[in-house]
């Protein structure tokens, strides 16, 4: 599974590789880059200083189903068996990463006005008419945000306007399960929050996740957040941050409150 930081500059720009200093190529970008070149952690990267008992649950189970369903070979050593059973067990997850990121391409290029990619139409469609339904109207897509303010960087979905009030949206592809309701996982409504900021310079009045089934053909699932929500998301996220910071003894350049920085990709 990719544990890659991701990192911005402060004008929005992705930073995720720099260049090799010996060979040529590139590399993924570390924290001693981030200090040399004054870069922001995304709001992801901040996150990982969080436990995510949802997630580590998930993996386990993905694990033991695989070694259930392939129990070791005659002679296989201990170490080589596991090794086995985990590499089996997540190669599922870059197909499914694949997965959601062709869908979240397609959303983009119909929210933008461009050509739906073969096949992508299924995924699309329910997406759309579950906004209608929801009242949500999208107005900026892929936004590259940075809040120089408190230090941190990332990429939402889109801004959303609900009830005349604007918010992010973010969208999600999620495995879900007939009759089970799709719950957002504890770091979802801080992100909404954290990008809220960056964008709006104040906590946002609102906000949705839009979960979209991959196993489930044309089931979506939008989940709203109101301001009392994304306040008490938004403090845990910047604890977050003072926590990050702290373990990885690096602070951000922090700029004034109007240099926060929102880009269309």
């Amino acid at each position: 599974m990719n544990k890659s930081q991701h990192w911005y500059d402060q004008n929005g720009n992705a930073c995720f590789e720099v260049p090799k200093a010996k060979g040529g190529g590139m590399r993924a970008t570390t924290l001693a880059d981030a200090r040399k070149l004054g870069l922001y952690p995304s709001v992801t990267t901040i996150m990982s200083v969080m436990a995510k008992p949802q997630l580590d649950d998930w993996k386990l189970q993905q694990v033991a189903e695989r070694a259930y369903a392939n129990p070791p070979q005659d002679g296989e050593e201990a170490g080589t068996y596991a090794r086995r059973t985990i590499e089996g067990a997540f190669e599922q997850v870059g197909d499914a990463a694949d997965l959601g990121t062709a869908i979240h391409g397609a959303l983009e290029a119909h929210f933008k006005g461009f050509p739906i990619p073969e096949g992508m139409d299924a995924y699309v469609r329910p997406v759309v008419a579950a906004l209608d339904v929801a009242g949500i109207r999208l107005m900026q897509h892929e936004l590259r945000l940075v809040n120089a303010v408190n230090g941190y960087a990332g990429t939402t979905d889109a801004v959303m306007v609900r009830d005349g009030k604007q918010g992010i949206l973010d969208f999600k592809s999620r495995k879900t399960k007939a009759g089970v309701k799709c719950e957002p996982w504890d770091t979802e409504p801080m992100q909404i929050a954290a990008y809220g900021v960056a964008k709006f310079l104040s906590v946002p009045i609102c906000g949705a996740n839009v979960y979209i089934s991959t196993t489930e053909p044309g089931r979506v699932d939008v989940v709203h957040y109101d301001h009392s929500q994304l306040h008490a998301a938004w403090h845990a996220f910047r604890n977050m941050i003072e926590l990050w910071q702290y373990l990885k003894g690096y602070r951000p350049p922090s700029l004034s409150a109007t240099s926060n920085t929102s880009v269309n990709q």
